[in-house]
């Protein structure tokens, strides 16, 4: 089912239908600001496993997870450099996934089958998933829309191949495909793994 919000004023009653059925286990596919996502609550074990199943993906394959600010994310952070901290502050929310070392608050049924101790972080700045995390207070686990390694733009063929898997598919239009710069964070140096949508507002400040 494809369902709609509004572009700038997304509406709050929807929105919170969906936390509640994120944290029942439903999965749904948002716009984000990069490509369109599949979306579970981290803390839900059958929307995880859902997830991972829907994607056709292997249990300990990590995946990213969405917190609404740098707070819910430290809990989650057992170290949390001061150059990256100081990073986050200036250029989030936006495409941007920092590789971290995770605590031992991780929500275990997204991560229960990852051997490593690291977590990919991001925060949003697409208006209905941010507008969702405010509401929602909780991390949201995540991974792409797509097939044979090609994501999946078009919100016609989003309802064909995951309109009878996913609770519903909110229609963000047709997203350019662009990736998220990706930064590893695990000490004090920071690493550009990949440069992706938002890299000028990072390579002069690492």
């Amino acid at each position: 089912m494809i369902d709609y919000l509004h572009p700038e004023n997304p509406e709050i009653r929807k929105l919170t239908q969906i936390s509640n059925r994120l944290k029942d286990g439903e999965i749904f596919i948002f716009p984000s600001d990069t490509v369109y996502a599949i979306i579970a609550d981290a803390n839900s074990r059958e929307g995880v496993e859902a997830l991972y199943e829907l994607r056709k993906l292997p249990k300990d394959k990590p995946l990213s997870l969405l917190c609404k600010d740098i707070s819910m994310a430290s809990h989650m952070i057992e170290y949390l450099p001061n150059p990256t901290y100081r990073l986050m502050k200036k250029i989030t929310p936006g495409p941007f996934t920092f590789i971290l070392k995770a605590s031992k608050n991780l929500p275990k049924p997204s991560f229960a089958h990852h051997k490593d101790k690291l977590i990919g972080i991001r925060f949003p700045s697409q208006i209905y998933l941010q507008t969702l995390l405010e509401i929602h207070d909780a991390p949201i686990t995540t991974a792409s829309a797509s097939t044979n390694d090609e994501f999946i733009i078009d919100i016609d063929d989003l309802e064909t191949l995951y309109g009878r898997h996913v609770a519903s598919i909110i229609d963000g239009g047709i997203i350019k495909v662009q990736v998220s710069t990706i930064l590893d964070c695990t000490e004090d140096k920071i690493k550009v793994i990949r440069e992706g949508l938002g890299f000028e507002l990072v390579e002069n400040e690492i």
